[in-house]
């Protein structure tokens, strides 16, 4: 007795969920979308896992940077006014020279600029070439001090 084959029969079904849509809308769905939904959630979350991971060991000041921002990842306020440093950063990112350095004064390793630099509230932006100090807690005054040096 011979054993006869029939081809595909064993084979999954291939068809995608989608195949009932027109090819540009497939398209759409399965290639575009997944990207537009990576960026927006990649807008979000970046400055928060940046905030939280990085800056925990600062040996010292940049005094190449334009100036320092001295945060706490629990603070409210810094929480506000990170992510807009955050993509003032990346932003300039080629240019050194506008970059802000960002300190997590939380963490154990940086405590020491608290009494090193008289940090007495969060967040605090420090010019480094003026040594003058401020505390801004408004997003629109944190743009404005990144763009002219002075906030409102």
């Amino acid at each position: 007795m011979r054993k006869t084959r029939i081809k595909g029969g064993n084979q999954p079904n291939k068809t995608k969920k989608t195949s009932w849509l027109p090819k540009p809308i497939q398209f759409i769905v399965n290639k575009v979308l997944p990207v537009i939904v990576l960026l927006v959630v990649g807008y979000f979350f970046a400055p928060n896992v940046s905030m939280n991971f990085q800056n925990n060991d600062v040996k010292q000041l940049d005094n190449q940077a334009e100036a320092v921002m001295f945060y706490k990842a629990d603070c409210s306020h810094c929480q506000k006014v990170y992510p807009t440093v955050f993509w003032h950063n990346v932003l300039h990112f080629q240019n050194h020279a506008k970059q802000v350095q960002t300190i997590n004064v939380a963490n154990v390793n940086n405590q020491h600029y608290i009494s090193d630099q008289n940090i007495e509230s969060t967040p605090t932006f420090k010019n480094i070439k003026t040594g003058r100090a401020f505390v801004i807690t408004d997003k629109q005054q944190v743009k404005q001090y990144l763009e002219k040096g002075e906030p409102k």
